[in-house]
């Protein structure tokens, strides 16, 4: 057998303004045809009119909640309920007790259906309202206790990344530069060794990123003023550290703080060191200019690399579950962490002269700061080549 037509969540609100809707026309037809005692129909009016207007309200708001089909249909179904099972017992009442005549007995049926259709109306949405809270509450408790236990296997995992992982890629990277020191290494092992090497070190960032990851997943300890300047200036320097030369531009205001905190240091690491991996020139450079504004500090990070195809510009700061990206996991920790501190970064130029990130976060004051009327001291260009 066909349905004439099929349930959807707004059938039973559609239903249900139509129903009062109908009482209203009932309501009418009364008034034209079956008027007799002009106060008995003016009480009666008086008392079922607000019911029926209840009654659509009752769809339209319905409408309007996302319940699911399985909850309004038990809503209709105590509607339907009601209206019968009232409807009845003042049908028993009418033979029992005979009306006037038939205008007296279809008043007394219209205000039986309207005001057990109210009624039931408000038990089924009262009901519908409490299952909905406790299937809410117990998908609380769920998902809380879901995430416990992701957070306790999270914990494992960065115990086991930091005192497996990390111990063993430092002793691998400390026995490889144990024996580059050796004279007596030829050239081809020695490259090896420097291959080696640099590998753990790569390692062992992965692992110190991870763990920075899970710490900003964690609730946020109380941001502070942080000075941006000196943030920057300790990781221009330790860009000495690293075993290629680089030659770094920087221009760095003197005491320019930002809101956030110990991570901050990391954001800025992993855009360097990007800048860096990622540049085909002989002698990498790098480029560093902060540009404080009254409310927010703007800092940008230039190379002069080949670019970043533009085939992967789009999703460049997303995670890459497959481990296929070029970029790892370095900018996918930038990004979350310019999003701990309320800040944003785009890429604002790329191609083959370079490419540019640029940074912004939310400017803070603090009393080691100077006036914004006095002009910011520039320390000037660093120069590093090694």
């Amino acid at each position: 057998m066909r349905v004439p037509f099929s349930l959807t969540e707004n059938t039973v609100p559609r239903l249900l303004v139509g129903f009062g809707v109908l009482l209203v026309l009932v309501l009418v037809a009364e008034w034209v045809f079956f008027a007799r005692d002009l106060t008995a129909m003016l009480i009666g009016t008086a008392l079922t009119l607000p019911l029926n207007g209840a009654i659509v309200f009752g769809g339209y708001w319905l409408a309007r909640r996302e319940y699911s089909l399985e909850r309004c249909l038990r809503i209709a179904a105590w509607v339907v309920a009601g209206v019968v099972c009232f409807t009845l017992m003042n049908l028993a009442l009418m033979v029992i007790v005979p009306p006037e005549g038939l205008w007296y007995a279809a008043g007394w049926l219209r205000w039986a259906i309207t005001t057990s259709g109210a009624i039931a109306l408000l038990i089924g949405i009262v009901e519908a309202r409490a299952i909905e809270r406790e299937v809410a509450a117990e998908q609380t408790v769920l998902e809380a206790e879901y995430v416990d236990a992701q957070r306790a296997w999270l914990d494992y995992l960065n115990a086991l990344l930091r005192h497996e992982v990390l111990n063993n890629a430092n002793v691998i990277g400390g026995y490889a530069s144990v024996l580059l020191e050796d004279e007596d290494v030829s050239d081809s092992t020695r490259d090896q060794l420097r291959v080696i090497d640099r590998q753990s070190r790569e390692m062992a960032d992965v692992v110190r990123d991870v763990r920075i990851l899970l710490e900003s997943l964690e609730e946020p300890t109380p941001f502070e003023a942080t000075n941006l300047s000196a943030v920057l200036t300790e990781e221009v320097e330790a860009l000495r550290e690293l075993p290629e030369d680089v030659r770094v531009d920087a221009s760095i205001p003197e005491s320019v703080f930002v809101r956030a905190d110990d991570l901050l240091a990391r954001l800025f690491s992993n855009l360097f060191a990007n800048a860096v991996e990622h540049n085909d020139s002989p002698v990498p450079r790098v480029h560093v200019t902060v540009d404080a504004g009254p409310e927010t500090v703007r800092v940008r990070i230039g190379d002069d690399g080949p670019g970043i195809p533009e085939g992967k510009l789009e999703g460049l700061f997303e995670r890459d579950i497959a481990g296929n990206g070029d970029h790892g996991i370095g900018l996918y920790l930038v990004r979350r962490l310019v999003d701990r501190y309320d800040g944003t970064i785009e890429v604002t130029e790329t191609g083959p002269e370079g490419t540019v990130f640029t940074v912004e976060l939310p400017r803070v004051r603090a009393e080691t700061e100077r006036p914004s009327t006095e002009p910011p001291s520039e320390s000037g260009s660093l120069e590093v080549t090694q």
